[in-house]
């Protein structure tokens, strides 16, 4: 499928399901637990919680797309490691170029990710993703925008990576 645009924002269907289950996992921490537990996508996608949220999916235009249901799951345990009291931050409206802006913004005197770390995780294929943006997640301590990094991994390929590049780069503090 060509088409990249955003599924999942404050606005539309997929992204008010997807927020409604995200805040649903802060009561429920047994099961966010048991996401941030998964150590790939496929784990995630046998969680209760994840079937959940691909239950509440299926009458959206995201299951309109072919392979779907083998995002979902990333989607899922990616979510469960947001920092829910960071909400403002999480829920915030879309901006493509925000998580890896934020991914090239300074921690001392080195980005947030080094840039070995974001050429790295460039590589990836989608079924590669989970395991290192879960340490991405980590280094920006859990704060990143769900209906961004959703759209991301939901969409990625060589459409998101050439976004991410001309976010990251130029937003890398330049030595002296």
């Amino acid at each position: 499928m060509t088409q990249k645009q955003p599924l999942f924002t404050p606005d539309s269907q997929a992204g008010r399901i997807l927020a409604d289950w995200w805040r649903d996992l802060e009561s429920d921490r047994g099961a966010r637990a048991e996401l941030r537990r998964a150590r790939s996508s496929d784990d995630a996608a046998l969680i209760p919680a994840t079937i959940d949220l691909i239950t509440r999916l299926r009458a959206t235009p995201v299951a309109d797309h072919n392979g779907w249901l083998a995002r979902i799951p990333a989607i899922a345990g990616l979510a469960a490691h947001l920092d829910h009291h960071a909400a403002d931050l999480v829920l915030s409206p879309p901006d493509r170029d925000a998580l890896p802006r934020l991914m090239a913004s300074a921690r001392g005197d080195r980005p947030r990710v080094s840039e070995l770390r974001f050429r790295r995780l460039l590589q990836y294929s989608r079924d590669d993703l989970y395991r290192p943006m879960i340490r991405v997640l980590a280094q920006l301590d859990h704060r990143a925008g769900l209906f961004d990094l959703a759209d991301a991994v939901f969409w990625w390929g060589p459409h998101i990576q050439k976004i991410w590049a001309f976010a990251y780069f130029p937003a890398l503090k330049k030595s002296a």
